[in-house]
């Protein structure tokens, strides 16, 4: 299992600052950094201008909301920036949620499989010049990876990506969500699953999850994200978290590993600069340790 970050800097933090961040993952030796892209940032814009001056690391959205491009407009767009990466961008993908397409978009919901099935098939046909459409740019389609967490959605990025991206769920989602329906892609063509999950080493347990809670917690009201804490048997994000000692962490890491995920995305979120570091410094161990 690689260990990457996932970071929210393209939510709240300048593009020098992501950056900055995108430079540490090397340093730090991990395989790649993942973000989000919502109300902030460009992702893919930030993700151009990292990727030029931080060479060395593959950069994946968790994930773009399909309503704010129309297909050929992204395939445009992930098509340039993954000429700047020389091939390292990751593309998740999701359909977001009801309120935020309505409230902050301001945009039409539609009942997400259809959605997404329509929208990835568009995609994947102007990427590979099916049906006459192509982006001209040329290289390689980039693999689509698609946010779920539920069955309906971990079955249909196994019939139409190359990979699924999850946020707010433990192993139990992966192993009895995800996995199985990875086992059922024909051939066993190999099919990534990306867990990205908030990660804090530290001694002040409840303090750590308290932060979390403040800064994550609003997302539990989703639907999506409901369905998938009433499988985790939790009531949050912050519960789900991983914090605690290096050992604690190492077994919950273990545990995500033994579920099948393939690239688990630590959010590293800490109240003091002291634990930030701890964490960082203790993934960097457990990349190397691969």
């Amino acid at each position: 299992m690689r260990i990457a970050i996932h970071s929210g800097l393209t939510m709240r933090g300048r593009v020098e600052d992501i950056v900055a961040e995108v430079r540490k993952v090397v340093e730090f030796g991990l395989a790649g950094y993942w973000a989000p892209m919502l109300t902030g940032h460009d992702t893919l814009t930030a993700f151009a201008i990292a990727g030029r001056e931080v060479p060395e690391v593959e950069l994946g959205t968790a994930v773009v909301p399909m309503p704010l491009r129309p297909a050929f407009a992204l395939a445009q767009q992930v098509a340039t920036v993954q000429e700047v990466l020389k091939g390292r961008l990751a593309l998740g993908l999701g359909p977001s949620h009801e309120a935020l397409v309505k409230d902050a978009f301001g945009l039409e919901w539609t009942p997400p499989i259809p959605a997404t099935r329509r929208y990835v098939e568009e995609l994947t046909a102007v990427m590979t010049g099916r049906e006459g459409r192509r982006v001209a740019i040329g290289g390689d389609p980039t693999p689509i990876l698609l946010g779920a967490v539920n069955p309906a959605m971990a079955r249909l990025a196994a019939e139409v990506a190359s990979g699924a991206v999850t946020w707010a769920a433990g192993p139990r989602t992966i192993a009895e969500v995800i996995r199985p329906a990875a086992l059922e892609r024909p051939g066993g063509a190999p099919f990534r699953i990306v867990a990205a999950l908030p990660v804090c080493v530290t001694s002040d347990i409840a303090g750590a999850r308290e932060h979390i809670h403040r800064v994550l917690g609003a997302n539990d009201r989703f639907p999506s994200y409901q369905k998938v804490l009433r499988r985790e048997g939790v009531d949050g994000v912050a519960q789900l978290a991983i914090v605690g000692s290096p050992g604690e962490v190492g077994r919950r890491l273990d545990a995500f590993a033994a579920s099948g995920v393939t690239d688990f995305a630590a959010h590293v979120l800490a109240t003091s600069d002291v634990d930030t570091e701890s964490t960082w410094t203790f993934l960097a161990a457990r990349a190397a340790a691969r």
